[in-house]
């Protein structure tokens, strides 16, 4: 007499469910973004003056502005702008940032996506103030910065991601190591072109 693991029979079932929610995930977010393109809100400032659409050469020209002033200062390695802030604990963040470059030539080209990323400073020296800690508290960050509408969590690729969506400017967080929060400005008017009202 054969045995027959009831596991065996359960894969396919938990396969079936697996994608169902994985698909009700992307459905729910291209609902979300359909119906704030659908508002026509225009939401182009993204942080600390700059804005979506503004020229790649106006992005420099700020951010040096912006360092003469002391506000930012470079990046690790020279390949971003940071700019420094504190939790509701005294904890320093680095809020690091840059430009995202299309195929376009030159510096006239148009910025439509920012690619940031937050971590504590203290990180290696402390377990609550690692990645998983710090993307706990981003969405009330994000509220304070910019007001609207509250982050939501969905699964994406087999990571959980928070996003943020208020008309045409959407922010989507993810933990990318132990550090590091990735958050990803991007202009859907740019990217859905067909949804704009």
């Amino acid at each position: 007499m054969k045995l027959v693991r009831p596991m065996n029979k359960l894969y396919p079932v938990m396969l079936l469910l697996m994608m169902t929610f994985f698909a009700c995930s992307k459905s729910e977010l291209q609902r979300t973004i359909r119906r704030e393109m659908a508002t026509g809100v225009q939401q182009d400032s993204v942080f600390l003056g700059l804005k979506f659409g503004i020229e790649l050469q106006d992005f420099y020209d700020h951010c040096r502005e912006l360092n003469l002033k002391g506000i930012v200062k470079e990046g690790p390695r020279n390949m971003s702008v940071e700019y420094l802030f504190k939790d509701s604990l005294d904890n320093p963040i680095a809020f690091n940032f840059y430009a995202h470059k299309n195929n376009q030539e030159g510096r006239n080209q148009r910025i439509h996506q920012y690619n940031t990323t937050f971590y504590y400073y203290a990180f290696a020296l402390n377990r609550h103030l690692q990645s998983d800690h710090l993307i706990k508290m981003l969405p009330s960050v994000l509220m304070d910065w910019y007001g609207g509408n509250e982050p939501f969590t969905m699964v994406k690729d087999g990571k959980e991601h928070i996003y943020k969506i208020d008309g045409n400017r959407m922010i989507d967080l993810f933990i990318f190591d132990e550090s590091t929060v990735v958050a990803t400005y991007y202009d859907l008017s740019h990217l859905y072109p067909e949804l704009r009202k």
